[in-house]
């Protein structure tokens, strides 16, 4: 019964990653048929900025939700009442000093202006407030709350757009509109969970001093080994747009993004593994969770790889149709050996984070991230879109 329950809680977690995947199928088409390249990389780059979330949002939620699992019903609800007004009141102030410095920075630099800046300072502040909640929502093991706020937040505000350009393509050709769509959509997102944890009574009007302190101890080491996150996953995306062009970031994120979906397992995993080992006060039994999780997602998924290996090819070109090239296929090729390395990282990192041990975590990719700039250099210095790749590739084989 349990190993079902837990099953159960792992394809429910992982379902909007695997409905992302046949929206992506549909939508990237639709994209590069009416954006072509060049616009779709420009309306990609938007979202993608967006993961800088990782870092200002302090992991405010994900402390809470490794908290909440020691504690009692009625401490949990102050925990979370206290994360939720810290993460709006940090939100705004991070957000407003971003703003004020990207106002001083345009007025030495006019290139850095772009259209509808002010919308991208607005969702980075909700993808702020998006990010807690749907950790809090893990912490109280509400799997089907999260995936649903997940699929509509991340999976939906990238694909729905595209139906609107079927539909109304005069009025969404131009991509700060499309982006504006995505806004109102993560926005749904947030307040379908918020509302629900108002619902069942999650909310009081205490706070709570145990939270504080955790955030205090804790998030420095959680947001510093985000911010080697967002600069081993997103970095290597800007310097593309920056110095190659907002095609070649199309050429590069689809394959990318499609070979990515690999973590919604892995993340599926993580998400039922993080309230049962915070919660667990058995150093064997934490192993033992870890074990069959670490183990169970590299012979499965290995396993898969190798099966779908020799079809690639025909399926990619199948898919793409006039858009497929050598260069997507053979990227799409190296991005799912990197994704597999990475998922398999990231289970062992969130164990690690679970274990208040997120220093250890920043001290290993300190060491990586010196050979992982060296390779960045290199790939801007030759222009070569594959050399990023391969910085990526032996940047997840060292961290593994």
């Amino acid at each position: 019964m349990i190993f079902n329950k837990n099953l159960g809680n792992i394809f429910v977690s992982s379902a909007p990653g695997i409905i992302s995947v046949f929206l992506s199928f549909f939508t990237i088409p639709i994209y590069l048929k009416f954006l072509g390249f060049e616009k779709y990389g420009n309306f990609l780059i938007l979202h993608i900025l967006l993961s800088v979330v990782m870092i200002t949002n302090f992991n405010f939620g994900k402390i809470a939700s490794i908290k909440m699992q020691k504690v009692i019903k009625k401490t949990q609800n102050s925990i979370i009442s206290t994360t939720i007004f810290t993460s709006v009141i940090s939100s705004g102030l991070i957000c407003l000093i971003l703003y004020l410095i990207y106002l001083l920075l345009i007025n030495f630099n006019q290139n850095l202006i772009f259209n509808n800046y002010k919308i991208l300072f607005l969702a980075l502040f909700f993808s702020n407030i998006y990010v807690t909640l749907e950790n809090i929502s893990k912490g109280l093991k509400y799997y089907f709350l999260s995936s649903c706020g997940n699929l509509i937040f991340y999976s939906l505000s990238l694909s729905l757009p595209a139906l609107f350009i079927l539909f109304d393509f005069t009025t969404t050709e131009n991509v700060n509109s499309l982006f504006q769509i995505s806004l109102y959509i993560k926005i749904f997102a947030i307040l379908f969970i918020f509302f629900t944890l108002i619902y069942k009574r999650h909310l009081n009007y205490n706070i709570s001093s145990l939270i504080i302190k955790d955030f205090l101890a804790h998030a420095k080491w959680l947001t510093l080994s985000s911010a080697y996150v967002q600069v081993f996953d997103f970095f290597d995306k800007y310097l593309i747009k920056v110095f190659l062009g907002a095609a070649s970031l199309s050429l590069y994120s689809i394959p990318q993004q499609i070979a990515g979906k690999l973590s919604v397992i892995s993340d599926g995993l993580i998400s039922v593994f993080i309230p049962k080992i915070s919660s667990s006060k058995n150093k064997k039994k934490t192993f033992e969770i870890l074990n069959s999780n670490f183990y169970g997602f590299f012979y499965f998924i290995g396993f898969f790889l190798i099966l779908i290996n020799p079809f690639i090819d025909e399926l990619l070109i199948w898919w793409l149709k006039e858009n497929a090239n050598l260069s997507i296929i053979y990227l799409f090729k190296i991005f799912l050996l990197i994704s597999f390395y990475i998922c398999i990282t990231h289970i062992i990192s969130t164990f690690l984070d679970t274990q208040n041990l997120s220093k250890k975590n920043s001290e290993i990719e300190t060491f990586v991230l010196i050979l992982f700039i060296i390779g960045l250099i290199i790939s801007v210095y030759f222009k070569n879109i594959y050399f990023f790749a391969y910085t990526m590739l032996i940047r997840s084989l060292i961290t593994f």
